[in-house]
């Protein structure tokens, strides 16, 4: 399925194997290997996770969107319903390249960038161009982020702490 090396992947809890590769690929599998899904990127993969992106109607098909950073600048998110319209979201400059997400709550994304940056928005439709909340924690430099949802927290390291 891919022609260079596997660089990132999980698992969905519907028992689907999302892959990203350096040949700017991304390949959704049953737990069978038969191929689900495959969609070229615009640059190479990293940080792929499976999750539920906001919809006016509740869904019961549970994981329905795939996020990845491709290339450090481009968030992008793949509906699995809807493969041909992935939503790519750039950033200003200013946050540097994209280094970390995970999503929380109903919908929301927790995006970490290299400068120090981290931001949240929404993945509802009517609010996925907006930042819903933006700070730099780090003066330097940014190299995780991390949610706890049972603690309602989140955390980022960077500048050595």
């Amino acid at each position: 399925k891919h022609t260079k090396k596997i660089t990132c992947g999980c698992w969905s809890s519907q028992n689907l194997l999302a892959l990203g590769s350096e040949d700017n690929t991304l390949t959704i599998s049953n737990h069978e290997g038969d191929t689900i899904r495959q969609a070229s990127l615009r640059g190479e993969p990293a940080e792929i996770f499976f999750s539920v992106m906001k919809m006016d109607e509740r869904s019961s098909q549970g994981e329905n969107t795939v996020s990845m950073s491709v290339d450090k600048k481009i968030l992008t998110l793949f509906n699995i319903n809807d493969p041909q319209n992935p939503i790519e979201l750039a950033f200003e400059r200013q946050y540097g390249n994209l280094v970390s997400h995970r999503w929380f709550g109903d919908g929301y994304i927790l995006i970490g960038f290299s400068h120090g940056y981290f931001l949240v928005i929404s993945t509802h439709i009517r609010e996925i161009r907006s930042e819903l909340y933006q700070a730099r924690n780090h003066k330097d430099s940014l190299y995780s982020v991390a949610i706890s949802a049972s603690l309602n927290k989140a955390a980022s390291c960077g500048d050595n702490w």
